[in-house]
Parts: C-alpha cells; sequence; structure tokens
C-alpha cells in the first residue's frame, strides 16, 4: 500500500474513532432526556454525519493539496530533465549528416546509444515515479502497432533470434507505458533464454496475446515461483530476475489473467487475457 492510502486510512480510522467516541457520549447524555430509542438513533446518525463533514475536510484536503504539488513538481522535473535528452539526440542527428570520418562516426553512434540508454533510464525514473503516487493515466492505443513499437527497441539485441508480429490491431485502455514495460520484460526474457537461431512469435487468439518462443522452457517446479523477485531460471544469466515481477505486478493491477504453457527445453508461451483491457 502507497503512503499516502496508508496516510488517508489512519485518517479516516482517526475520524472513526472520534466519531464513535462522541456518540457514545451524546447518547449517555441524551439517554435520559430522550427515551425513545428510534429518536436518539435519528438524532445521533444526524451529528455523526455533521460531524464528519467538519472533521473530514481538514483532514483528507492536506493529502489532495500535497498530491498535487507533487504531480506539478514531477510534471516540471520530468520536463526539465527530458530537455538534455532531446538536445543531445537532435545534435547528433545533425552531426551525423555532416561527419564522415569512420572514426568519428564511431564515437557519435557511442554517445547517440548512451542518450538512448539515458532516455530508457529517464522512462523507467518518470514510471516508478508515477507509480508511486498513483499518477497512472489510462489512454487509448492500438496492440499491433506498440508491439512493433517494442519490438524495434531489440533490434540491436536480439542477434539471430526472429520476431514475428502476427496480433491484431486490437484496442486497449490502459497505462500505456506500464503495458510497454509488460511486452519489454516477456520479450527480453524470449530472447535471452532462446536458442541459437530461435525465433518469438507475437499473435493473438479471441482475446488474449500470446507471446510464444522456442528457448530453454521453464521447470515445471518453478512455476509456483516465476513470479517472485530475483527469480531466474538460469541463474547464470546476466539481469536481477525482476522482469516477471514486474509484469506479474502490472497485469494484477489492470486485472489481466496471465497463463504459462512451457515444455523444459522446448520454450514457453506466455498469454495474456486482454478482456479486462479491452476498448469498450
Amino acid at each position: 500500500m502507497h503512503t499516502k492510502a496508508r496516510g488517508l486510512l489512519l485518517s479516516h480510522l482517526i475520524i472513526i474513532v472520534v466519531l464513535t467516541l462522541t456518540i457514545l457520549l451524546l447518547n449517555t447524555l441524551l439517554a435520559p432526556a430522550l427515551p425513545s430509542l428510534w429518536m436518539r438513533v435519528t438524532l445521533l446518525v444526524l451529528a455523526a454525519a455533521l460531524l464528519y463533514l467538519f472533521i473530514a475536510p481538514s483532514v483528507i484536503t492536506p493529502f489532495l493539496e500535497t498530491d498535487e504539488k507533487l504531480k506539478e513538481m514531477l510534471e516540471h522535473t520530468l520536463h526539465e530533465l527530458n530537455t538534455p535528452i532531446a538536445t543531445i539526440e537532435a545534435n547528433v542527428k545533425l552531426l551525423s549528416r555532416k561527419i564522415t570520418d569512420p572514426r568519428d562516426r564511431k564515437r557519435l553512434a557511442r554517445i547517440s546509444g548512451a542518450a538512448a540508454n539515458l532516455s530508457e533510464l529517464y522512462e523507467s525514473i518518470e514510471y516508478k515515479i508515477k507509480e508511486n503516487i498513483d499518477y497512472l493515466p489510462a489512454s487509448d492505443f492500438l496492440l499491433h502497432e506498440l508491439i512493433d513499437e517494442r519490438i524495434r527497441r531489440f533490434d540491436e539485441s536480439k542477434g539471430d533470434i526472429r520476431i514475428s508480429n502476427e496480433t491484431e490491431n486490437f484496442m486497449l485502455t490502459t497505462d500505456r507505458q506500464g503495458f510497454a514495460q509488460v511486452i519489454d520484460n516477456l520479450l527480453s526474457n524470449a530472447i535471452k533464454y532462446n536458442k541459437p537461431g530461435g525465433y518469438v512469435r507475437f499473435y493473438t487468439r479471441e482475446n488474449k496475446l500470446c507471446i510464444e518462443d522456442s528457448g530453454i522452457g521453464i521447470d515445471p517446479g518453478n512455476l509456483f515461483t516465476v513470479y517472485e523477485k530475483s527469480f531466474q531460471e538460469n541463474p547464470t544469466t546476466v539481469g536481477f530476475g525482476l522482469g516477471l515481477s514486474i509484469v506479474k505486478n502490472f497485469c494484477d493491477k489492470a486485472k489481466i489473467a496471465i497463463k504459462i504453457d512451457t515444455q523444459k527445453g522446448e520454450g514457453t508461451t506466455f498469454c495474456l487475457d486482454l478482456t479486462p483491457v479491452m476498448h469498450k
């Protein structure tokens, strides 16, 4: 539970305790004057409602104001961070048209690669900050187009793995950046744990998105722990084992059911039921 949610819950518990004690005291005071139980209950309910309307704003408003200030600060800070990245990328494109020396072009390529890495880090930080302050608005986007976009990000790291996108162009409504991270993590794992010359295939079946690979598969004994943080099917593989934990966290929030079909040594298929996030 986020800090803000815990704070609001604690504040409401305090209000409830205060109202309960106040009502008990009023009931004791009113009992001699109003012997009718129904009259006392009616007056006490009205008193409780009025007290809540009086007390609640002074407790809840600071949380809402803080949240708005955090959002404003977030938007300003992220804009300022994004400006130098955009400047670097724009100047790299400009210089790439003028520089012809092979050594200088290699240096420029390294700068471009570093800027791309910085941009990815920026996106990751932006998402984590927004996630922690519950600031992840849903948007409409096309599934096929998003997957094409994410596949292109792996052009340089996929090696000889063939990746195909056979999905229908469903319109989805959910947190686009979070869903993109799900695709990135599943695709990254499918490439990382694949066989030389293997494949990764995206396809849709009814309302399900499936990611099938020809990799090493998952040991059936690990299916109960596969979503835990730091889990890795192959402990010697580079990484921290956070990918599937991130996938599960997002899918749980979006109510997307996940099904895994895997055979050790033959490959794995992840199927996500997109019904809850299909555009209505």
